[in-house]
C-alpha cells in the first residue's frame, strides 16, 4: 500500500512537472506570435505614416534579422513559434479545450490545426533565414509572392493541375475564419479562456477585441482577393498579409483605413501578450494521457 502511494506521489509529481513545462511553453508561444504581430504591425504603422514600406510576415522577420542581434531574436522568435505550433496541434487533437465532437467544434479544431501548420511553415521559414545567413551572409532567401505562410496553401495549389479552381473554392476559408474572428472579437468570446487581473479588463478588453477584428478584416480581405483577383495570381505570388495591407491602402480613404488597420494589428498583437500572461492553460488531459502512454 504505502509502495503504491509512492508511485501515486511520484506520477503526480511526474505529471505536475510536465505540465508546469507545457504551460511555460504555450505562453512562450503566444508571446512569439504577439512578437510577430507587433513587428507586422510596427513597420505598417511607420508605412502609413511615410516612414517605411508595407511587410507581410516574412518582411518583418527579415527586418527584425538585419537589427543588432538580429539572428538571436529570430531564432528565438523561431523556437516560439515552433511550441505555438505544438500547442495547437494539441488543443486541435486532444480538445484541451473541450470544444466537443459536434460540427461546430470540429469545424474548430480543424481551425486550430490548420493554425499550427501556419506557425510551423513561418517557423521553417526562420529556419531558413538563419541558414541562409549562415551560408552566405546574405539577407535571407527571397520567396515569392507576398511572402507570407498565409498564402502558402495557395501557392501550392495553383501549381497543380486544375489546383487554381479548388484554390478559388478554398479562399472562403480565410473568409471564414475572419468573420469567426470579427464575431469573437464583437462578442468578446475569448473571456471564457482569460482570467484578467483585478482591475485591467476595462483596459484590455477593448485592445483585444479591436485587434480581432481588425485581423478578421485582414482575413477578408486575402479571401476576396484570393476568389475574385485569382485570375491574376500565380504559383510563386498568391495573395497574403502583405497583398490585404496593400489593397486596403488603395481603398477610398485607404490612408485613415490603412492607419486603423495597422493600429489593429498592434491591438493583435497586445491580445497575443494577453494570452501568454492570462490565458487558462488546460494541461491535465493530455498530461494524463502521456502518462498513461509512458
Amino acid at each position: 500500500m504505502a509502495r503504491r502511494c509512492l508511485n501515486l506521489a511520484g506520477r503526480d509529481a511526474i505529471g505536475t512537472e510536465i505540465s508546469r513545462r507545457l504551460k511555460w511553453g504555450a505562453r512562450a508561444g503566444y508571446a512569439a506570435r504577439g512578437m510577430v504581430y507587433l513587428l507586422v504591425g510596427g513597420l505598417a504603422f511607420l508605412a502609413a505614416i511615410g516612414a517605411g514600406s508595407t511587410e507581410g510576415t516574412h518582411g518583418a522577420l527579415r527586418t527584425l534579422l538585419g537589427q543588432p542581434f538580429g539572428s538571436l531574436l529570430v531564432s528565438l522568435l523561431g523556437l516560439g513559434l515552433v511550441a505555438f505550433a505544438l500547442w495547437r496541434f494539441a488543443q486541435s487533437l486532444a480538445d484541451l479545450d473541450r470544444h466537443g465532437t459536434d460540427p461546430r467544434a470540429l469545424v474548430i479544431r480543424l481551425a486550430l490545426f490548420f493554425s499550427g501548420v501556419i506557425h510551423l511553415a513561418l517557423a521553417v521559414f526562420v529556419v531558413s533565414l538563419i541558414v541562409a545567413i549562415g551560408g552566405s551572409g546574405g539577407s535571407g532567401g527571397s520567396g515569392g509572392g507576398s511572402g507570407d505562410p498565409t498564402s502558402g496553401w495557395l501557392q501550392w495549389l495553383f501549381g497543380h493541375k486544375g489546383g487554381r479552381w479548388a484554390a478559388l473554392a478554398l479562399s472562403l476559408v480565410p473568409i471564414g475564419v475572419g468573420l469567426a474572428h470579427i464575431a469573437k472579437g464583437w462578442r468578446a468570446g475569448y473571456e471564457k479562456y482569460i482570467v484578467f487581473e483585478p482591475g485591467s479588463a476595462p483596459f484590455l478588453k477593448p485592445v483585444c477585441s479591436f485587434g480581432l477584428i481588425a485581423r478578421g478584416l485582414i482575413f477578408v480581405v486575402i479571401g476576396v482577393l484570393a476568389f475574385y483577383a485569382g485570375g491574376i495570381y500565380d504559383a510563386t505570388s498568391a495573395p497574403g498579409l502583405e497583398d490585404a495591407l496593400v489593397a486596403i491602402q488603395n481603398l477610398p480613404f485607404g490612408g485613415i483605413l490603412f492607419v486603423l488597420t495597422a493600429l489593429g494589428l498592434l491591438a493583435f498583437s497586445g491580445y497575443c501578450f494577453v494570452e501568454a500572461g492570462y490565458r487558462q492553460i488546460a494541461t491535465g488531459r493530455l498530461v494524463a494521457e502521456m502518462l498513461d502512454l509512458a
